[in-house]
C-alpha cells in the first residue's frame, strides 16, 4: 500500500476487465503486482474498490500514465487471458464510484 506522504496528490484510475470469467480480487492483484514488478509503479498503488470485473486503482498522481499502461497491457490474469480497460481517471474516488456505481457490486 502506498505510504501516505504530505503534500502527496492521489489519481484513482476506473478499470473493467474483459475475461471469460469474473475474476478475484486476490487474482487480479497477485498479476498486477508481478506485472508491475521492475517498474516505478511496484509497490506504489492500491486496488480500493474491487468486484464483478470492475476497480478503482489509486496511485500517487505521478504515476497516473505509467498505471494506466500497465494495465492495458495486463493480457491475462493466473494463466486465463483477459484484457483491461481503463475507463476514467480522476482526483477523487468520489467521482469514480458516483460515475460507474453500476458496475461496483460488494465482493464475497
Amino acid at each position: 500500500m502506498p505510504k501516505r506522504e504530505p503534500g502527496t496528490r492521489w489519481r484513482y484510475i476506473a478499470f473493467k476487465i474483459d475475461g471469460q470469467r469474473t475474476f478475484r480480487r486476490d487474482e487480479f492483484l497477485d498479476s498486477l503486482v508481478d506485472h508491475s514488478r521492475g517498474t516505478r509503479l511496484f509497490g506504489s498503488f492500491r486496488i480500493t474498490v474491487f468486484g464483478g470485473n470492475f476497480g478503482i486503482l489509486k496511485v500517487p498522481h505521478f504515476l497516473k500514465d505509467e498505471a494506466i499502461g500497465i494495465l492495458t497491457e495486463l493480457k491475462s490474469i493466473g494463466k486465463e487471458r483477459c484484457s483491461v480497460a481503463t475507463l476514467r481517471s480522476s482526483g477523487t474516488i468520489k467521482t469514480l464510484k458516483t460515475k460507474y456505481r453500476v458496475y461496483i457490486v460488494d465482493e464475497d
